[in-house]
């Protein structure tokens, strides 16, 4: 069974958690190896959250030991809204003048846009793929596929037993006859 593309796009971030089974997990990484468009697509999400894990404990250095405590709390209270160009004029070139001479202010900027163009790109993708539940679809058409691998056709079983019943029942009937 290979893993799709559009599968890969609802995996990565249950892979990323650890909440695929080992088998699952191996299909995941295999789709890795072999797929440079999903490959780019896992480094840049795994790279994000690393990048905000290690950020947490420097931001709240930083943000309490800089002078500029009051701005940068003013720039990460206004980001959402100035990404989604919600503010007034005033308030967006705060929101520019500040982020152009804060590295860290540009460093965040640029993660939003990141992670919103990311969310945009699945939310249009799943919108297009599928009206229900994509990541439930693909979770149980895939360890339906993964039952089917190590266990028998139902209708396989029911043959199976139809013809040991026949083989059973001609064997007595043929012994009945010869006694």
């Amino acid at each position: 069974m290979e893993i799709t593309c559009a599968q890969m796009d609802v995996l990565i971030s249950f892979y990323l958690e650890g909440d695929l089974s080992r088998a699952l997990k191996l299909k995941v990484e295999e789709h890795l190896k072999n797929c440079p468009a999903c490959r780019a697509k896992f480094d840049i999400i795994k790279s994000m959250l690393n990048d905000l894990r290690n950020s947490l404990d420097e931001r709240e250095e930083e943000v309490f030991s800089t002078a500029s405590n009051s701005q940068y709390r003013v720039f990460q209270n206004n980001l959402s809204a100035y990404v989604d160009n919600e503010l007034p004029q005033e308030e967006n070139i705060k929101i520019k003048k500040f982020t152009i001479n804060n590295k860290k202010a540009r460093k965040d900027l640029e993660d939003t846009y990141n992670i919103r163009k990311l969310m945009n790109d699945s939310f249009h993708k799943t919108k297009e793929d599928a009206r229900q539940d994509f990541s439930k679809n693909v979770l149980r058409q895939l360890n339906l596929k993964e039952e089917e691998n190590f266990a028998f056709n139902p209708f396989l079983k029911i043959g199976i037993a139809f013809v040991m019943t026949v083989l059973v029942l001609s064997a007595i009937i043929v012994f009945s006859l010869t006694m």
